[in-house]
């Protein structure tokens, strides 16, 4: 999907969830300076409901993304909001586009269940569940960076991550592989 994207848009809640999507992107070899990589952090644009930003701002992203597409400017939209309390599938369907999406669209939904602390974690080979809260400590730069590069390896370079892998992380491979 993304061989000839010439920007990719990263639509997420927090400062975190961008490092991790900015630090795969290195992996895969692109460009994450402006005008390559536009991010769209909830945390920087308003202050507290991140995910209710994040899910209205995405069907503006979408409509813009396939605009450009029609263009013939091809650009990426990725999407990362944490499940928190909620499924993936029930937080997935809260992504409504006119026209409803398809599988063709320039889109990449990334949905950590709790949150991206747990999928930092996990890909650092540390035993974690889905329902508890690693938000502290807050992983440092490395870690991200470590976590990113280990997500790459298992999207790339098809080895099956640890039996330790969260569930929601393992499902979110095949999204991770649109990428670059």
């Amino acid at each position: 999907m993304s061989d000839r994207v010439s920007q990719t848009i990263l639509l997420c809640e927090d400062d975190l969830q961008e490092q991790l999507v900015r630090n795969y992107l290195k992996e895969c070899g692109l460009n994450t300076n402006p005008p390559y990589l536009l991010p769209r952090n909830a945390s920087r644009e308003v202050h507290g409901g991140n995910v209710t930003w994040v899910i209205h701002e995405f069907a503006k992203e979408m409509h813009a993304c396939r605009q450009r597409h029609a263009a013939k400017a091809n650009t990426l939209l990725i999407v990362v909001v944490d499940a928190d309390h909620l499924t993936l599938a029930e937080r997935r369907s809260q992504f409504i586009a006119d026209p409803p999406l398809t599988s063709s669209d320039p889109l990449v939904v990334l949905i950590p269940r709790r949150h991206i602390e747990t999928w930092i974690r996990s890909a650092l080979g540390e035993s974690v569940n889905e329902t508890d809260s690693y938000k502290h400590p807050e992983p440092k730069r490395a870690d991200v960076r470590a976590a990113a590069k280990e997500i790459y390896g298992w999207a790339r370079n098809n080895p099956s991550p640890p039996t330790t892998c969260a569930p929601s992380l393992v499902s979110a491979l095949t999204e991770w592989q649109k990428i670059g």
